[in-house]
Order: structure tokens, then sequence, then C-alpha cells
């Protein structure tokens, strides 16, 4: 009998362990999380919007870690801090491999899912993998009128290690490497809207408008819904992949002005298509447009053009 109840104990220990430890998927609607919450009080989850924000109200058992701490500089936003940074940083928030962790932001336009991306890549690229990102952030969990709160969540550091994935990220030697040698093994995805990749917008960060050489345009905005600010259903995201062969090539490299809007385009073709091999190249073209080499670029505007983008401003402002 003592046989018995040791076994049953074992039985159930083993099965509370795997409830509390239970992953999610990638993506989660905020009446998901909701009951991943309720059934799991102790989920690692990340509010990225501002301090004001997150003070004003936020997701009960949220920790406050503003998207400003997971970036560059301001002359290159996109630039990927290194590992004893991070590592710092993710031991302060308290994060460990033994519960799920779900990044959340406003939810305030398509652009700003690209942070929630952002850091969930950053995260993975550190070795911490069972991560998932609310779909339409603060926004839909408010909409879907659960539970907000206003006080801070205490944080107990851990002790938690990282270790970078160098098969998530790319950098500009590597990517460089590919162009020169026109290596056709991979596709070279430009996630901006279709006014930047064609040269007749720039981002501030950027010395110059255009794309970088043999990018193809893939806007990180066909991903949402037409009537709100979500990712649309997967089964819809899997057949735009398809239907624009997005998912043939051997390697997949996603870049924008500063690795914000590509973050999306990461997001989607590696954890909701199940591309295999899609990586971010972080800097992107604020990196790639201020070497002082002039890499290799396509669609840049010619200097009459640059000369009258100057001018425009000028009497603009």
């Amino acid at each position: 009998m003592k046989g018995f109840y040791a076994s049953l104990a074992f039985f159930l220990c083993l099965v509370f362990t795997n409830a509390q430890a239970a992953s999610y998927q990638p993506l989660l609607e905020a009446p998901e999380l909701a009951v991943a919450l309720s059934n799991n009080p102790a989920l690692q989850i990340i509010d990225i919007r501002s301090p004001e924000d997150y003070a004003a109200g936020h997701i009960p058992n949220a920790v406050s870690a503003p998207y400003g701490k997971w970036r560059g500089p301001a002359d290159n936003p996109g630039k990927l801090g290194d590992d004893a940074y991070f590592e710092q940083l993710v031991r302060e928030l308290g994060l460990t491999q033994q519960q799920p962790i779900i990044v959340y932001s406003s939810g305030a336009d398509e652009t700003d899912f690209g942070a929630a991306a952002r850091v969930y890549w950053t995260l993975k690229y550190l070795g911490l993998t069972d991560l998932s990102v609310l779909n339409g952030g603060f926004q839909q969990w408010q909409q879907a009128e659960q539970t907000i709160v206003t006080q801070s969540t205490p944080v107990q550091g851990s002790q938690v290690t990282v270790q970078s994935n160098p098969k998530l990220v790319i950098f500009k030697d590597e990517l460089l490497e590919k162009i020169t040698q026109q290596d056709a093994t991979y596709q070279l995805l430009d996630a901006r809207p279709p006014i930047f990749y064609q040269g007749k917008a720039k981002a501030p960060t950027a010395s110059t408008g255009g794309t970088i050489a043999s990018a193809q345009n893939t806007p990180f905005g066909q991903w949402f819904n037409d009537n709100d600010t979500r990712i649309r259903p997967v089964a819809e995201i899997k057949q735009l992949v398809r239907s624009q062969g997005l998912d043939q090539a051997q390697e997949t490299v996603s870049f924008c002005n500063t690795g914000h809007w590509a973050a999306t385009n990461w997001f989607v073709l590696s954890e909701l298509a199940g591309v295999d091999n899609v990586r971010l190249y972080p800097a992107s073209l604020a990196e790639w447009t201020q070497d002082k080499a002039s890499l290799p670029m396509a669609n840049t505007p010619s200097r009459l053009e640059q000369i009258k983008a100057k001018f425009s401003k000028l009497v603009n402002d």
C-alpha cells in the first residue's frame, strides 16, 4: 500500500509540474492568456511599454521592461547588445527557464507589434525558448475586458545563464559575403513599406535611401488583420507565405531600418509559418548605410533626387 501511495504521489507531482510548466503557442490571444494566467499564476509576463503606461495599468503578474532596454544607441537602435548586458537584464527581471515567458506591447498599431517581436527574438537568441507574444498587445487585453492592475509586480532576481544562438542572427560581414559571392541559396527580405524599398523615403538613421543589394520587398504590414492590429490567423499566414514562395529558400534573412519591422517578418516566417533557417539582421540599414565602405545598395536615389529631397525638407521645416 505504501508503494501505491508513493507512486500516486509521484504521478500527481509529475502532472502538477507539467501543468505549471506548460508551453503555449508563439502567438496568444487575450482570452487564451487570461486562461493561462489563471491556471498558472507563475507565468513570466513582460510589459515593454513605457514605465508610465505600466504604472497606469497592466496585466497581472507583468513586470516592466521598457522596449528601450532591448535596443541599441540612438544612431543605431537595432544594434544588438552583448550577452553580458542581456544576462544582467534578464536576471534583474527574474526570468528563468522554468516558466513560459509572454511579451506584450501596447498594440496601438501594426508597427508596435515589431517591438514585441524584437524582444521575443532577443530572448530566443539568448536561449530562452518557451516564449509567446500577446496578439494585439495591451489594447486587445483591454478590449477583451480582462483584469488590469496598477500595483507593481515584485521581482525576485534570477541566476539564469544566457547562451546566444548564432543560427538566429546574421551580422554585416557575413551578409556582405553572401551578396558578394552571389549566394543563390538564401533570400534577403526587406520588411519595410514599398516607399522605403524603392528609395522614395528613408529613415533618419539611414545615410541614403534605397535597399540592400539583391533584396526583395516583403512588407511587414501584410501579416495583419484589416480591422485591428492583430496578426492574421496562422492558416492565412501560411497561405500568404506559400503564395509568395517565401518558404522555398534554404535560408532567409530579414532586415529593415533598425531591425524592428524585420522582427515581425522573422516572427511570422519562423514562428508561425514554420519556415526553417530564418535569421534577423538586427542593425539593418542603419548600420549598412553608415558604413564607410559604401556597401552594396539598390534603388538608391540619384544625386539630383537627393538634393531635391533635402531642399524639400528645408522648405517644409
